[in-house]
This record gives structure tokens, C-alpha cells and sequence, in this order.
């Protein structure tokens, strides 16, 4: 964490109501990766609304403008592959999921509670899925926001290093699935990830073998992943009242548009609620499942346009026409 100030972690911090969030901490080393290439960063943070220095690491701030702020990082320095080289620049205990993930017994029940308190760090959607042993994360952006590319390549290697970090720096994972479109140059990826890398994908996703999950941490203390737990339910709880009631209700629309099921009823039972209980909860805000429905596939369309290299077809069937 920034050793100037230490963040309170009992403070409830400041919330964006409306608005998806991520934590400051994701700021950690840019200043001095845009240095490297002879960039000032002050531009690029004022032209996306940010600032550098939060003095708490734990301050929430705009995903939104945390994702235009990479997304001009690489405009302004000429790298395509500006989101996978911050990845890797990262301290991957400097927050609570770093920690909590780092204490777990093994890298399977730190991925478990990496996916749990995931809120915790950021508001998009993240969940590790198991299946046969082996296990895969998945991760995926608002569809509101446009341009999500740098971001997913950063988080993206994230977690290759966290992971690399418990079990060795010579870890590969079994395959990589990436939603944007494949570039002209995938030699990059390929150094970083390996061959078993495919673009276009529904999710964003990292599948790691039974063998490699069942690793032990190596620095794993039980007392510490305790604290950091509790810190951690207790924040998912200062959040609930936080969250804007529409952004929970798009993301099960997206991922029922991508299981292919995306009725009423079946994005009732993805939020846990009965479909009256949704026609409720949607008239309250104001609108309807059809509204809010035609709103997301509008946005999901733009961003396939924009970032991906699908037909038009493909893309239709993507978003249920």
C-alpha cells in the first residue's frame, strides 16, 4: 500500500453512486510506465477525468475513466499492448484481494475467494468456474462502457502474475480466451501466454489446470486470510446500498444473452429473484425488462462493432435477434 499514507480500512470510502468503480491501487506504477516511454502521464489522467495520487490507494474512482485513461495510454505511446505491460508491472498484494488470495491454503480456494469478494476491488463482473478439477476465470466489462480492450489485457495479466507469483514465473495457463478482435501481431500475447489464445470469445477467460490449483500458497498465514476476510464481508456490505439497482440487473441480461436464454424468468433466476419480483424492482426505477433490454443489447452491439472482428450475423445471434 502507499507507505506516505496507510488507508483506513474500517472507513467507509467514497461512493459513485451509478457508476461502476474500481479501486485507486490500479493506478499503482502507470506514472512510471509512461515515464519509461517518455510520457508525461498529467495529460492523459486530466483528459480522462482522473487523478495520479488519491493518497489512499483504497479510494474508489470511475472505471469508466480508468479504462479511457489506458485506453489513451496506448494511443499516446504507439503500443497496442499497453494494457499487458501495466499488467505485469503490478503489486499483487498492495490490496485486500491480493492479500486474501495470497493466504489462502491453495491457489484453488484463493481464486474461490478472489471471485466472492470480488466487489471488494472493482464492480465488473468476475466468477471462477470449475469443471473436471480444472478451473476458469472469467471476467467481463460493463456494457455501458465502450472500448474495453487495454483494461482486459491488463487485468488479464494480472492475475497471470499473481498467479506466476505462487506457483513460478515458468506458468503458462492451459488456454486464454480474449472477447476483442485477434490483432495483426499476436507475438506479444504468444510471449506472455502461451499459443492456446482465442479472440472473439463470448467472456474474457483464463483456464488453469486441476494440477496447477491444487499448489499450496506459499506464504499462506490462516490468521491473516481471517482478517482479511472479514474486512472483506464487511465491505461487500457497505456496498449493497451503494450499487445503483440497474447494473446488477444488465450484467444478468449479458450473461443470459451469451448462455442464449434471456427471457423474463431466466434473468430473474441469474439476480435470485422471481420474474415479478424483477417487473417490481424495474418499475421502480422507472422502466422495463423490454427497456432495459433493448438498452443492453444496443450497447453489447456497439462494443462487438467496435472491438471485435465478428460478422454481423454473428454478432445478431450474440445479442438475441
Amino acid at each position: 500500500m502507499n507507505e506516505r499514507i496507510r488507508p483506513d480500512l474500517n472507513r467507509p470510502p467514497v461512493q459513485h453512486v451509478g457508476e461502476h468503480r474500481v479501486r485507486a491501487l490500479c493506478l499503482s506504477g502507470l506514472r512510471d510506465l509512461l515515464r519509461d516511454y517518455g510520457v508525461d502521464h498529467r495529460p492523459i489522467l486530466d483528459e480522462a477525468g482522473l487523478l495520479l495520487d488519491h493518497g489512499d490507494d483504497l479510494a474508489w474512482i470511475s472505471l469508466e475513466r480508468f479504462i479511457r485513461a489506458l485506453t489513451l495510454a496506448a494511443r499516446v505511446t504507439g503500443d497496442r499492448y499497453f494494457g499487458l505491460k501495466h499488467g505485469t508491472r503490478g503489486r499483487f498484494t498492495a490490496n485486500p484481494l491480493g492479500y486474501l488470495m495470497a493466504n489462502s491454503p491453495d491457489l484453488r480456494t484463493g481464486l474461490r475467494n478472489f471471485a466472492r469478494f470480488q466487489p471488494v476491488l472493482a464492480t465488473n463482473h468476475l466468477a471462477f468456474v470449475e469443471t473436471a478439477g480444472a478451473g476458469r476465470i472469467e471476467f467481463s466489462y460493463p456494457v455501458t462502457i465502450p472500448n474495453a480492450v487495454q483494461m482486459t489485457d491488463f487485468v488479464l495479466m494480472r492475475f497471470v502474475s499473481r498467479i506466476r507469483a505462487a506457483v513460478g514465473s515458468h506458468w503458462r495457463p492451459v488456454s486464454v480466451g480474449l472477447m476483442h478482435r485477434q490483432p495483426a501481431d499476436i507475438s506479444e500475447y504468444e510471449r506472455h501466454l502461451g499459443s492456446r489464445i482465442l479472440f472473439d470469445q463470448q467472456v474474457n477467460s483464463i483456464t488453469i489446470s486441476a494440477a496447477t490449483l491444487a499448489l499450496p500458497m506459499p506464504d499462506a498465514d490462516p490468521q491473516l486470510l481471517h482478517l482479511v476476510k472479514r474486512f472483506c464481508e464487511e465491505e461487500i456490505e457497505r456496498q449493497k446500498s451503494a450499487n445503483h439497482p440497474l447494473n446488477g440487473v444488465r450484467e444478468a441480461m449479458t450473461r443470459c444473452l451469451h448462455q442464449g436464454s434471456f427471457g423474463p424468468r431466466h434473468v430473474a433466476e441469474e439476480l435470485g429473484l422471481t420474474p415479478g419480483s424483477l417487473h417490481r424492482h424495474l418499475k421502480a426505477e422507472g422502466t422495463s425488462f423490454l427497456r432495459v433490454l433493448d438498452d443492453t443489447r444496443r450497447c453489447l452491439t456497439h462494443r462487438y462493432l467496435m472491438e471485435s472482428s465478428l460478422k454481423l450475423t454473428d454478432i445478431a445471434a450474440r445479442v438475441g435477434y
